[in-house]
């Protein structure tokens, strides 16, 4: 199908969403695999691969294609980790939802940006043989030593900076970020976390200007906020407690987000940038609030696949649902039981663990787009 008959069945699916139709969703967040070579602090997804068995009964890419062609309704796919390409058949994983969804629009993949040939190699494959909007964010969280130490690998920040311009230089500017997650840093830094951003993204434009290679700005630099998940990062044990370091530090981080709203955005597109800005300030309402004034769209335009087959609500809330090898690959059957169950009726009543992952806040404000325009007048 044309690209403009995509987008308009994706905008009539998204309203549909937003006046509170529940049809199929639109976008899949897919864990294509545990297996991951960093050693984050903040972040236990990494230790599976070291569990007896932890890695055993991922779907396998027969079972991949069979789900793909089960759902071909899907538009808007991030395939997440661990690390997606330390997946030895990523590229076919992709090939398999581009081959059986004929209105895939968006694939999204993070990457550690530790191999970086082997990165480089996947996304010029895949802009060869996807018809897809190939976007790919490059996790950096720090400047070089304090990244390496968080991220836990030697010369972490030097890889993922050769990764993001191989990568950038395949796919274009536009469809390239740097992600960097607000996590406990200033403690052991010395900095503020606003001073902290700072120096991040003045150091990933040194080493780029090091390496002859066009400078970021603002637009391709995005800002997560922590969050915690047991059955996905495998952290909520570890920070059972505010999980943000407390009070002050959720003032910091908000500190930081507001500084860098401030900042002239270029390298992204204009719509990118709405959406990060309304991002942003709701981003500043949570974390004073735990809440935010747009309502989650899991389970109503988004959903959520384990790498063996299990499906929840979304990357936060531990609530099995149900796994797709009992249903014939079929999502829906497991999401129209959720809905009668009342599972959606607490997401949209806030009864849910609560979050503001991107995962889950881009489609959100997509879904809610009177309530997004709110939020941005007022925030």
């Amino acid at each position: 199908m044309s690209g403009l008959y995509s987008w308009s069945r994706f905008a009539g699916r998204t309203l549909a969403a937003a006046s509170g139709i529940e049809g199929a969703p639109t976008k899949l967040i897919f864990v294509v695999t545990k297996r991951c070579h960093s050693r984050c602090v903040y972040c236990d997804i990494w230790k599976v691969k070291d569990t007896p068995g932890g890695l055993d009964n991922e779907l396998s890419l027969d079972e991949v294609r069979s789900f793909a062609r089960a759902n071909s309704f899907l538009q808007w796919i991030d395939f997440t980790g661990g690390e997606p390409t330390d997946r030895p058949d990523f590229v076919e994983v992709i090939q398999a939802f581009s081959e059986s969804c004929p209105d895939l629009m968006l694939v999204h993949f993070p990457t550690n940006g530790i191999a970086t040939k082997r990165i480089r190699e996947t996304v010029a494959t895949l802009r060869q043989t996807v018809r897809a909007r190939l976007v790919v964010t490059v996790s950096i969280d720090g400047p070089p030593e304090l990244n390496d130490r968080l991220r836990g690998i030697r010369n972490d920040f030097a890889h993922a900076i050769d990764s993001f311009a191989a990568v950038r230089r395949e796919i274009g500017v536009e469809n390239t970020y740097v992600g960097m997650t607000l996590h406990g840093h200033t403690g052991s830094c010395g900095r503020t976390t606003s001073q902290l951003v700072e120096d991040t993204f003045a150091a990933i434009n040194a080493a780029l200007a090091e390496r002859g290679e066009p400078l970021i700005g603002w637009g391709e630099f995005h800002l997560n906020i922590p969050h915690f998940s047991q059955h996905y990062y495998g952290n909520q044990s570890a920070h059972a407690d505010d999980g943000f370091g407390g009070p002050a530090h959720r003032a910091e981080i908000a500190a930081a987000i507001e500084a860098t709203a401030a900042r002239a955005k270029t390298g992204a597109s204009l719509a990118m940038r709405g959406i990060e800005r309304i991002y942003r300030s709701e981003a500043r309402r949570y974390l004073a609030t735990g809440r935010t004034k747009i309502t989650c769209s899991a389970l109503l335009s988004t959903s959520y696949l384990s790498e063996k087959g299990d499906v929840y609500p979304c990357t936060i809330w531990d609530k099995p649902l149900g796994n797709i090898r009992n249903t014939g690959f079929a999502l829906m059957p497991l999401i129209e039981a959720a809905r009668r169950d009342g599972v959606r009726a607490e997401v949209v009543a806030g009864k849910c663990p609560n979050c503001w992952t991107p995962c889950e806040a881009y489609p959100a404000i997509m879904a809610s787009p009177l309530r997004s325009a709110v939020a941005l007048v007022t925030g």
